[in-house]
């Protein structure tokens, strides 16, 4: 927010970025911003956007171009839904309530983290369309717990986390970021003694897809698994019969390599599809503008999902700065599928983009 109590505006991600992070200092900003290891894969995600590009078409009519979309049945204004990440408290008091409040304006998905500094029955109140994402502890029990919670209070699918069997392995300046700020505990996440804002949570090592079958016992929500990076894990999931799956390296905060979501989403689509699989396909990692969105759409994603954005969006405008980067993304991801020539969701496919290495062909003379 500004000195003068009022959101500061903003054309673009890149700006509002700017705008954000000049106001964090020390260990905030690290724990937004930073990732595991050396960073390799928050820069993996960035440079596998710039592997496509998008085909312009001309002479389409496109004087009315539709945005909208269903994600598990359920319409929305666009495709791109708010990832699930901690401590909104960190950068705005009223945290994750105010992230609700502008997904339900911008008529979108949040999913709201275990690592939530909110509770889950103020984040429902809100109204809007809340999933919770879970972190599967060792204690059954308290599992049982948390999703019966997430489904009294409201929330209308469960999305579980499956990439952090371990605590991801940090470099010293996310140490130092994650030290600054365990001072603030995350509600909801398992873990043995002292937790810590990093998410020093007690997984389940034992966790595999047999579990599934009592997770889907116990909860009639509609299953999204998150952390999906080969296509084996995808059929995998598929067979499960989960509803959904995320394609996601954690935002470059597991495990540090450089392979980006966008390298590793056509493989997985294509796999579903052979398999003929009905799982719906998200994706995050770095998404920033509208027209990556008409690429990932293209590649056979239903919807993205943002994490870092709504932190930023937060941080300088609160609920209405979040709507504000939601709708900013939906009028991005219009005016760029006008210029691809599709005027529906349903009309972004592999014909609108192509690989930026296949452009090897001489320019006309």
């Amino acid at each position: 927010m500004t000195e003068g109590g009022g959101p500061r505006d903003f054309a673009d991600l890149a700006e509002l970025e700017r705008i954000a992070t000049e106001g964090w200092v020390g260990p905030v900003r690290t724990f937004v911003q930073a990732g595991a290891g050396a960073g390799l894969g928050i820069r993996a995600n960035r440079a596998a956007h710039a592997k496509w590009s998008l085909r312009a078409r001309v002479l389409v009519d496109v004087s009315r171009v539709d945005t909208t979309t269903t994600v598990l049945g359920v319409p929305l204004d666009l495709p791109v839904l708010i990832a699930p990440s901690g401590l909104h408290t960190l950068v705005c008091p009223e945290g994750e309530v105010a992230t609700a409040r502008g997904a339900r304006d911008a008529n979108t998905v949040m999913v709201l983290s275990s690592a939530t500094g909110r509770s889950i029955e103020d984040v429902t109140a809100v109204g809007g369309n809340v999933w919770f994402q879970l972190y599967w502890g060792r204690d059954r029990a308290q599992v049982r717990r948390l999703v019966d919670l997430a489904a009294t209070c409201g929330c209308r699918a469960l999305c579980l986390t499956v990439d952090m069997p371990v605590p991801p392995l940090l470099g010293p300046e996310m140490r130092g970021g994650v030290a600054g700020v365990a001072h603030v505990r995350p509600r909801y996440l398992p873990s043995r003694g002292e937790a810590t804002a990093a998410g020093t949570w007690e997984h389940d090592q034992r966790l595999t897809w047999r579990d599934l079958a009592w997770l889907r016992e116990v909860c009639e929500l509609p299953l999204v698994v998150k952390g999906v990076m080969t296509a084996e894990d995808a059929v995998r999931a598929a067979e499960c019969g989960v509803e959904g799956i995320v394609v996601s390296n954690h935002g470059g905060r597991a495990l540090d390599t450089p392979v980006g979501t966008m390298d590793v989403l056509p493989s997985i689509a294509a796999a579903l599809d052979r398999a003929d699989a009905r799982t719906e396909i998200y994706v995050d990692g770095g998404f920033r503008h509208g027209g990556e969105v008409v690429a990932a759409l293209a590649l056979g994603a239903r919807a993205v999902l943002v994490g870092r954005p709504a932190l930023w969006a937060l941080k300088v405008g609160g609920a209405p700065g979040v709507a504000r980067m939601i709708e900013l993304l939906g009028h991005e991801l219009s005016a760029t599928m006008a210029r691809v020539g599709a005027t529906a969701i349903s009309e972004i496919d592999a014909s609108r983009i192509c690989a930026v290495a296949s452009l090897s062909a001489p320019p006309e003379s």
